[in-house]
């Protein structure tokens, strides 16, 4: 069968094909994620080797993104993580700081609970403030971290004692320094952690000598709130007892990529203005 050329038979076959494969067609899925976080670690990432992390341009899908980074990240602080099926109601155990044997246990903050990070600053403010000596035993053994913001906060009554507003510092991978923990009052903020923001006492609690406790589980913020109390050696006398820290000092960057995913980058070193900490205490 033969039409002529804008005959009506002809564009109306022409529409319904046109149309039927509209319904068809499929918009193909363009996965962005392996080359956001190559790019990103390219960026940011302390150890960051373009060979070995070019494996995830090769990569068809977001899952297979995942499984190759996993591989390639192995025990590195941070990591490629899912969020689109976290139970947000689930929380680490929640211990508050507590007295024993002469010494102020510093326990986790890694509860996301609101209301748990205000219990606990408070709690060891107190413990601090209702110590009866010039000299004060902090344990922070078998600390596995968590927020930051909150275990530094909780030992405001000592840091207000003295004029300083940057307890902590960072590295990148320039050996740029960078600020890290700041005290504005009686606020502390970690910089590198989005700004986050933690308030406790404005009260104070004189002492003269601490000595810090610690073991090789002592592990990342805990690690940190270490390094941010020896801020204060040309004030105070600060003894550290225990074997070396687990070594994870490096500061992390949090980057939400997707509803589905999200990365902790290692940006830097955890350190003051006159020492880094490569591998811990």
């Amino acid at each position: 069968m033969f039409f002529k050329k804008n005959s009506p038979i002809l564009i109306a076959t022409f529409r319904n094909w046109t149309f039927l494969n509209l319904l068809t067609f499929k918009k193909p899925i363009i996965y962005k994620m392996k080359k956001q976080i190559f790019n990103l670690l390219k960026k940011y990432y302390l150890h960051f080797n373009e060979k070995k992390f070019s494996e995830l341009l090769s990569c068809k899908t977001d899952e297979e993104t995942y499984d190759i980074f996993q591989k390639l990240w192995k025990k590195e602080h941070g990591g490629l993580y899912r969020i689109d099926n976290l139970d947000e109601t689930f929380n680490p155990p929640e211990t508050l700081p507590y007295y024993k044997d002469n010494q102020i246990i510093i326990t986790d903050t890694g509860s996301n609970s609101k209301k748990f990070h205000r219990l606990y600053i408070k709690k060891l403010n107190e413990l601090i403030l209702n110590s009866k000596s010039s000299t004060l035993n902090l344990n922070f053994s078998n600390n596995g971290g968590g927020k930051p913001q909150v275990m530094i906060a909780g030992l405001l009554p000592i840091f207000n004692n003295f004029d300083i507003s940057t307890l902590a510092y960072y590295y990148d991978k320039n050996m740029k320094l960078h600020y890290d923990v700041k005290r504005n009052d009686n606020k502390i903020i970690c910089i590198s952690n989005n700004n986050s923001e933690s308030v406790g006492t404005r009260k104070k609690y004189n002492v003269i000598e601490l000595n810090i406790y610690y073991n090789n589980f002592t592990v990342s913020s805990a690690e940190q709130s270490i390094i941010c109390l020896l801020s204060l050696s040309k004030y105070i006398k600060i003894n550290l007892i225990g074997n070396k820290t687990a070594g994870f000092t490096t500061v992390n960057k949090y980057i939400k990529l997707s509803d589905k995913y999200g990365i902790e980058i290692p940006i830097g070193y955890m350190g003051t203005k006159q020492k880094i900490y490569y591998k811990g205490i």
